[in-house]
């Protein structure tokens, strides 16, 4: 068991039991090369498909595509339809999407202090 004491908390992982640990659970929901990308970019406003699959670079359209429907059956983000004819649709965070937004503020933190400029 790893206890890290913080004040007024405690928090415990356990290894090798069945209790579920939040941030396991967490990086389960929203892990993986893509997902908080696009929420990243949805954070700063509705986006349509192809404006997303611009401002992603390296994220082709298969991929992209995939990773919408999960955010959208994690109800993460919504999609809305806004005309037929052409086809057009836009995609938003909902509320549970808009909460992840200090863990976007901490990665950038992190991000800034440990990769920006840096050699890796």
């Amino acid at each position: 068991m790893i206890t890290e004491k913080k004040p007024d908390e405690v928090l415990e992982v356990q290894i090798g039991k069945k209790d579920k640990c939040p941030i396991v659970e967490a990086i389960k929901e929203i892990g993986g090369e893509w997902k908080m990308i696009v929420v990243r970019y949805l954070s700063e406003r509705p986006m349509g498909f192809n404006e997303l699959l611009r401002s992603t670079e390296g994220m082709n359209s298969k991929t992209l595509s995939s990773t919408l429907k999960y955010l959208e059956s994690r109800n993460i983000i919504s999609r809305e339809i806004e005309s037929t004819r052409p086809f057009r649709v836009k995609y938003s965070l909902t509320e549970k999407g808009k909460s992840l937004g200090s863990s976007l503020e901490d990665l950038q933190k992190w991000g800034s202090e440990w990769l920006m400029g840096k050699d890796s």
